[in-house]
């Protein structure tokens, strides 16, 4: 997701755009940038600070979808969708500075440079397979069960038992929809009760089947199992 990030981001043409200053905009914390709905003419890049991106639903309840934070390009498929609308309002969490790139140049830089074609179509696709796995993740109740579901899965994907981590935990949090403090708690819960071993981004499934217990939602003797 990174590189393919950078090979957009880092593009000559897109980073000479980014050296005029009137393309930089400046919001203050709590400000809404873009409501849901409205039409998404110009990509987004955080160049400073955090911003959210909420869905409001008819009753006021928020569910947040994701944060970025800098230089994350911010809904880059939206802006050639056929519907252009924002699924989302996107609010500043602290003071921030947002580059604006109009949709012309966009087309502009993607039609001169292949590579930043590759970049942005590797970019969009990998918020697609994010979105897909918050999605699958959702369905699931308690953060121990977001990480069995997220681990067992990865570990279908690499065929083994170890796997690494492929963001940092404050992204995962976002992805799983919890707080990062709650997330790192309960991977050492996991962990002391040996049914993971952790080491920075590097983790071994030890006990594969307390896992697929804990995705069934079956507690009882969970930390007893000693399967691997």
């Amino acid at each position: 997701m990174n590189a393919a990030k950078n090979k957009f981001l880092e593009c000559k043409i897109f980073t000479s755009l980014t050296e005029e200053r009137s393309r930089i905009r400046k919001y203050g914390k709590g400000t809404i940038i873009h409501f849901q709905g409205e039409e998404y003419h110009s990509l987004l890049v955080v160049v400073e600070g955090l911003v959210s991106a909420e869905i409001h639903d008819p009753q006021g309840k928020k569910i947040k979808l994701e944060t970025f934070s800098p230089v994350s390009p911010i809904a880059p498929g939206i802006l050639f969708a056929t519907d252009n609308t924002l699924p989302v309002t996107i609010t500043a969490e602290s003071d921030v500075k947002i580059l604006s790139v109009s949709k012309q140049d966009i087309l502009t830089i993607l039609q001169k440079d292949t590579a930043c074609l590759e970049g942005y179509l590797s970019l969009t696709g990998d918020k697609i397979v994010l979105l897909a796995e918050k999605i699958r993740l959702f369905k699931f109740n308690s953060i121990q069960q977001k990480i069995a579901g997220y681990l067992l899965n990865l570990s279908k994907k690499k065929g083994s038992n170890h796997v690494r981590l492929p963001y940092t935990r404050e992204f995962l949090a976002d992805l799983f929809g919890v707080a990062r403090p709650s997330l790192s708690r309960e991977l050492s819960r996991l962990a002391d009760a040996k049914i993971l071993d952790i080491k920075n981004k590097d983790i071994t499934i030890l006990k594969k089947r307390a896992l697929n217990y804990i995705l069934e939602g079956k507690f009882g003797t969970l930390y007893d199992y000693d399967n691997g």
